[in-house]
């Protein structure tokens, strides 16, 4: 079963007004829509406990995505704070993987999620090793 294997990126936080790493599954990808490839690679936050994939909408228009004629999904996080977002079919790959799926794309949202039913899904396993700070894809190849 091949795996694909991410080290956790450091990300700087304040704690009692010192600056400290925390350490988190980001996992860099591409992605394409509409026969039209993004230009970079996005460093996404790989988050089981989001249920779909939500990104800036600043990216899907990159991608030529009219934003807002997508269909209009509301998210609802920590504290109860409401997000608009709007769903569109995307291609992502994943080093040398690739799949259809579906991102939320918000403009009032500005970290890319990598959720449970639109990333989680494509994968035989996803392995949080918060020990060894890795994360492991497996998929059947």
């Amino acid at each position: 079963m091949p795996v694909i294997s991410y080290d956790y990126f450091p990300t700087p936080h304040l704690k009692n007004g010192k600056l400290i790493a925390i350490y988190t599954p980001v996992v860099a990808l591409k992605l394409s829509a509409n026969y039209k490839m993004y230009p970079y690679s996005i460093k996404c936050l790989v988050d089981s406990g989001a249920d779909f994939n939500l990104f800036p909408a600043d990216i899907g228009e990159k991608l030529g995505l009219k934003i807002k004629k997508g269909e209009k999904v509301e998210h609802i996080g920590i504290g109860n704070v409401g997000i608009t977002a709007y769903a569109h079919p995307v291609k992502i790959f994943v080093k040398e993987y690739s799949f259809k799926s579906e991102i939320h794309f918000s403009y009032d949202h500005k970290i890319p999620l990598l959720g449970r039913e639109g990333f989680f899904k494509y994968f035989k396993k996803v392995i949080f090793n918060q020990k060894d700070l890795k994360l492991d894809l497996k998929y059947c190849g």
